[in-house]
């Protein structure tokens, strides 16, 4: 039962900011390189029985015009075993999930103002609904929500195994160390997602200072480096 597959997770955009995120937690290894994926005008996680396809596409068809909703809706309708995926995220313009009647229990989902949460094979609905309270709760940036969420769905009870990795994703104007992270092994995952995440904020900041002590003057481009995705 380990190594079944199952996870919880969050997908949430801010306007205000031209944000878009997600974070994820799992009973199984390296769930950021499977489940999370972001752009410029989305965030999509793909679950359950995973197919990486759900979220890449799901996020390439809103970069061409869809809404969340109606790019997975498509997705699912194309799929022969739907009744096995749960997915969901968020758009400008809409917020989509989707748990099929095949996932293992206990699953379920929760759609909120510019969020999702989902989560399958969980100790309860308590651990979906923590997730979203929290994030909706917790003051500072994108990152800083995300990661909270997935403590307050682990303090409800998590993954009914137990997680072993966790991820953190997130597409900015104006991108960081700490917007892509990855936890891909670990008896404490969202611990160490939280560690690496206060690590990677002084580790831009360490740079910067860094940099300033090595030149009297440098192009300010030379420290856009950029995010991975």
């Amino acid at each position: 039962m380990r190594h079944a597959p199952g996870t919880f997770s969050i997908a949430a955009r801010d306007l205000e900011t031209n944000m878009f995120g997600a974070a994820v937690t799992t009973g199984i290894v390296a769930v950021g390189a499977t489940c999370p994926y972001v752009s410029e005008n989305a965030a999509a996680l793909t679950q359950a029985f995973t197919r990486t396809e759900h979220g890449r596409d799901a996020v390439a068809r809103v970069d061409a015009g869809e809404r969340i909703d109606e790019a997975f809706e498509a997705l699912l309708a194309a799929d022969d075993h739907a009744a096995y995926r749960q997915v969901h995220g968020v758009s400008a313009d809409s917020e989509f999930a989707f748990t099929g009647e095949q996932c293992s229990e206990w699953a379920g989902h929760r759609i909120g103002d510019d969020y999702t949460v989902a989560g399958n094979i969980l100790s309860g609905s308590d651990v979906v609904d923590a997730a979203a309270d929290a994030y909706e709760t917790t003051a500072g940036d994108m990152p800083e929500r995300l990661v909270s969420a997935l403590e307050a769905g682990e303090a409800a009870g998590g993954d009914d195994r137990g997680e072993m990795s966790a991820a953190l994703l997130v597409h900015a104007p104006e991108p960081a160390f700490y917007h892509n992270l990855r936890v891909d092994l670990s008896e404490t995952p969202v611990a160490d997602l939280r560690d690496l995440l206060e690590e990677a904020r002084e580790a831009r900041d360490r740079v910067r200072s860094e940099t300033d002590a090595l030149f009297d003057d440098y192009p300010a481009e030379l420290l856009d480096f950029g995010v991975k995705y």
